[in-house]
C-alpha cells in the first residue's frame, strides 16, 4: 500500500478518558454522539453519564443528566424517528433510552435480557433498530 495516513490532533478537550462507551452516527446532524462509559482507574472505574457531541471540529458536552452511567451499552442512529437508542450496559442493564438533540427519554425497561458489550444497527428494511 502507497498511501500515507496521517492523523492530526484536532482538539485536545473533549471528554475525559474512558472505556467503553456507546457511540453513534447521525448522518442528517453529520455528528458523533458518545454516551457514558468507564472513568477512572482501576477499581474505582465508575460508569459515566454523560453526553458528549462531535461535530468534526470540536466536543461539546450536552447533557450530565439522562440514563444512569454504565460501560459497555449500545446505541444506534433511527434515521425514522430521528433519535439514537441506547440500550443495555454495565452493571446488567436491560433499559432502553432515546436521545432526541437535546433530552434523554427512558421509553422501555423490559424488552431483550439485559446485556453488556452488544452491537446495535438500524435495519432500513424494517426500519427499526435491531439488537
Amino acid at each position: 500500500m502507497s498511501e500515507r495516513w496521517l492523523w492530526t490532533q484536532k482538539q485536545d478537550i473533549g471528554p475525559s478518558p474512558r472505556l467503553a462507551p456507546a457511540l453513534g452516527y447521525d448522518p442528517k446532524g453529520k455528528r458523533v454522539v458518545l454516551f457514558g462509559g468507564y472513568v477512572g482507574e482501576g477499581r474505582s472505574q465508575t460508569g459515566d453519564s454523560a453526553t458528549w457531541e462531535w461535530d468534526g471540529a470540536a466536543w461539546v458536552q450536552v447533557a450530565d443528566m439522562g440514563p444512569p452511567g454504565r460501560g459497555q451499552g449500545a446505541m444506534a442512529y433511527d434515521p425514522t424517528n430521528e433519535c439514537f437508542v441506547l440500550f443495555g450496559g454495565s452493571p446488567g442493564l436491560g433499559d432502553t433510552w432515546v436521545w432526541d438533540g437535546s433530552e434523554w427519554n427512558q421509553v422501555g425497561d423490559m424488552g431483550p435480557q439485559p446485556r453488556i458489550s452488544h452491537d446495535m444497527v438500524f435495519d432500513r428494511t424494517r426500519r427499526r433498530v435491531v439488537v
